[in-house]
């Protein structure tokens, strides 16, 4: 199983020019058989990114429709649990609460590697890919 930070997205979604290609080939995988999860707080953080863009034709419909028709990609529930794990994360790795609520998505649901350029993710205990 295979974590996606929402930064992936973000450079995807916003075909950023230099991570746009890595990000698109890591999502390309997942919807040709790689089994991947995201948190459910995902598409708010990226709604959150291209909300100020909404003069140049961004639509929060549109994004759903973009994610959710990303095959084999898992949207996991953000619960209390989440919260609590992700809080001592934080601490323990040196993470700020987005990051660990992230790692804690990552590690409930058996992730082996988190897809992410922050190096931030180094800290903690799965591998960080992207490419």
């Amino acid at each position: 199983m295979r974590y996606v930070d929402v930064n992936v997205f973000v450079y995807w979604l916003g075909d950023h020019p230099e991570f746009g290609s890595p990000a698109t080939k890591i999502l390309e995988r997942i919807d040709q058989g790689e089994k991947a999860v995201t948190s459910a707080i995902t598409p708010w953080l990226i709604h959150v990114a291209f909300e100020k863009e909404a003069e140049m034709g961004y639509s929060f419909q549109a994004l759903m429709e973009r994610l959710t028709g990303v095959m084999n990609l898992k949207f996991a529930p953000l619960d209390m649990e989440t919260y609590w794990k992700a809080g001592a994360l934080s601490k323990r790795h040196g993470l700020d609460l987005e990051d660990a609520i992230h790692l804690a998505t990552a590690l409930q649901h058996g992730a082996n590697v988190i897809y992410s350029n922050d190096k931030d993710f180094d800290k903690g205990p799965i591998d960080r890919v992207f490419e």
